[in-house]
This record gives C-alpha cells, structure tokens and sequence, in this order.
C-alpha cells in the first residue's frame, strides 16, 4: 500500500485495492488482512467498509515485516515471450530478487502484440505486487525499463555473473563457495531463447563478469533465471533460515 496510508489505527485504501480486495479476493467486512507500506514493520488490520471506490480498515496490532535478503540481487533477465517472462517476475519476486531489468539481447524476443510500452511497465508491476502478496513479502522489488545488453553489463554494479551453457569448468555453486569476501550486490545476466552470441559473452567478460555453468543441461531462458537466482541466494546463505 503507498506510504502514510496508515494514520494512527485508521487506513483508507484507493480504488485499485478496493477492486483487488473486494472483487478479485472477494473480502468483505469483518475479514483480517496483513499490510504494508514497504518497510521493516507490516500490519495486522480488519476491514471496516468496502466498496468499488475504497477500503477502511482498523488496524489490530504491528510487526516487523519478514526481512529481506542482505545480499541484493539484480537480475537481468534478457526479454522472452511475455508468458515466460512474467513467470520469471514472479518466481524471482517470491525469491527476494531486489531489482529486475529486462536485457534486450541479440537473440531477444521483443515483446509486442500491440501492447504499449507503458501497459507492459504496467503489467510486469501488477506481477511483482501479485507476486509480494502471495509469498509475504512486503517489499517491492524494482522493475526497470529495457536496456540493451551493451549498456546493462557496463552500467551493473556489484558481482557479475552471467551463467553460460558454454562454461565447463566452472559451475555457479562452486563458483560462489569459493569466494573470499561475501559480496553485497550481485547481478546475474541470463540470455534469450537461444542464448547470448559469442561477442555478447566475450564483452561482458571485458566488463568483468565472471562467466559460470547450471550444470550439464541447457536450460530455457526463463529456467535459468529462476535456477540461477536460488542458487545464488543459497550459495551466499540467504535461504538457510
């Protein structure tokens, strides 16, 4: 929910929840519901009034919100078909990825049947909330506009990573096991349908990425991304709990 929603036990929610809430959840008054405004506390509050144009609520008791990751993991995930690329949202949403950016590669499938650039935003953003309410996460993780693979593996911060089926001797988990000094940002760069070209691995190698293997099988784009993802939060010890 936006920021200063809560005021002291009361919330007034807006018509998108109130649509969410009452016609797609199809809550009512008197039902219990967990908030949150984004930060380190959620609240436990009941529906007072709904209708199609508001929600109030009447919150019970406060909390700290379930914690995020400590190491923030970016994922540049390259465009596919719009299905498989929102699976990719919300998979890596439930999986406390921090930020996505979609990579248009050289093999990038570009996502079109006339939907606009702004009602793409708007769906990959409706994903990411669906996605946060479904697993209790009460962050958000940001979801940028395209980028071209060039600018995106120069521009990233942090440890890059950019699992390849053409690396051999070297597999993610080991990889990570391996490291000396934890790192605080990652950012995982996984190819299109098809794959990264060879110009396109070589380069972000000149940009300091490190390439690593998901093991003996070639996975679709959007396994990869999820695959990669885990194994990442895993292997620094952010899913031990």
């Amino acid at each position: 929910m936006p920021r200063g929603s809560v005021r002291a036990r009361n919330v007034t929610l807006g018509p998108e929840m109130a649509h969410r809430l009452g016609r797609v959840l199809r809550l009512k008054r008197g039902d219990q519901i967990v908030l949150t405004e984004g930060g380190p506390r959620e609240y436990e509050a009941q529906i007072t009034g709904i209708s199609g144009h508001a929600v109030t609520a009447l919150v019970l008791r406060e909390r700290a919100a379930p914690p995020e990751p400590e190491v923030q993991l970016a994922l540049y995930q390259s465009l596919i078909r719009a299905n498989r690329f929102d699976l990719v949202l919300e998979k890596g949403t439930e999986l406390g990825v921090a930020r996505f950016v979609p990579v248009i590669a050289a093999r990038s499938v570009v996502q079109g049947n006339g939907e606009t650039s702004s009602a793409r935003s708007e769906r990959w953003q409706r994903m990411v909330v669906e996605a946060a309410e479904q697993c209790g996460r009460g962050r958000l993780p940001r979801v940028d506009a395209p980028a071209a693979m060039e600018e995106a593996v120069r521009t990233a911060g942090g440890l890059k990573l950019l699992p390849w089926e053409g690396e051999r001797a070297q597999g993610l988990p080991a990889y990570l096991s391996g490291l000396r000094v934890r790192p605080r940002l990652v950012s995982v760069f996984i190819g299109p349908e098809g794959g990264f070209e060879p110009e396109e691995v070589e380069q972000a190698r000149v940009e300091g990425a490190v390439t690593v293997g998901l093991g003996q099988r070639i996975l679709r784009s959007e396994t990869a991304g999820i695959v990669a993802c885990a194994l990442v939060l895993a292997g620094l010890g952010e899913m031990d709990g």
